[in-house]
């Protein structure tokens, strides 16, 4: 079975999480250490979604597949992240990891990127 979610339908989950990443530390009252490393990544997925070859991008130079990759290997760096960390940062940052994988499984990496 073909995953459901097109590369256009992609982008604007990442432009989402994104926006989600920079937000909710704040809200939930994350330590300072870990607000920046959430912003860390925000700002990483950001402008590796503003350069992918799909249409929500700025300017469209990665491979949508190439994408994939790299959001699939920053996973384990996510939840890595909460490491010396409370109880409460290590769930968000468990969560994070989760949207992350949940995005990259439910994506069809093979589809045409202007979908």
């Amino acid at each position: 079975m073909k995953p459901p979610v097109t590369p256009r339908v992609h982008g604007i989950i990442d432009y989402v999480a994104c926006a989600g990443l920079l937000v909710l530390p704040r809200v939930l009252g994350l330590s300072p250490a870990a607000r920046a490393r959430s912003q860390a990544f925000a700002a990483a997925y950001l402008a590796l979604t503003a350069v992918t070859d799909f249409p929500p991008a700025l300017r469209r130079t990665v491979p949508f597949p190439w994408h994939g990759r790299a959001e699939l290997l920053s996973v384990p760096l996510v939840l890595l992240s909460a490491r010396g960390e409370g109880p409460r940062e290590g769930r968000y940052f468990a969560g994070a990891a989760a949207m992350v994988l949940t995005a990259f499984l439910s994506t069809d990496w093979a589809a045409d990127p202007d979908r």
